[in-house]
């Protein structure tokens, strides 16, 4: 889902929320004002929640595999030129030029950022220390 996509539905319940509470005038009963302000909240807590998976998703990146993405960063997936358009976990929603739809992929297989994204070390050299050397491939220094 593109991130217009997604930021559309979080207008919506936003939306949704607001005009359930334009319905209350105070001759609303009390069982009926409390379901419709339940209603709205349900509305509200969607909207953040959609919004902290994208956040999440953004920041997972930026974290695990130092990379600093935004919507509508412009990138090379495939070496095809394209656009970010939204986010899932580690996974980059792409709308590559000239296609009518967007191709999720991850955030490191078969994309080219441009200069100055990368702002840590990659997965790989993050864990770098961990891999174990087998004995017999130690140099030892006599």
């Amino acid at each position: 889902m593109s991130a217009a996509a997604i930021y559309a539905d979080v207008a919506t319940c936003e939306r949704k929320a607001r005009e359930l509470l334009n319905t209350l005038t105070p001759t609303t009963p009390f069982e009926q004002r409390f379901q419709i302000e339940d209603e709205a909240e349900e509305l509200r807590e969607d909207a953040r929640s959609i919004r902290t998976r994208v956040e999440n998703s953004i920041e997972h990146i930026r974290n695990y595999y130092g990379l600093n993405l935004r919507v509508g960063l412009e990138v090379k997936y495939e070496g095809r030129a394209g656009r970010i358009v939204g986010f899932a976990g580690q996974y980059v929603a792409v709308h590559c030029d000239g296609d009518e739809t967007f191709v999720i992929c991850h955030a490191t297989a078969e994309m080219e950022y441009p200069k100055g994204v990368q702002v840590g070390p990659g997965p790989d050299e993050r864990f770098a220390h961990l891999v174990q050397v087998p004995a017999a491939d130690r140099s030892t220094d006599k």
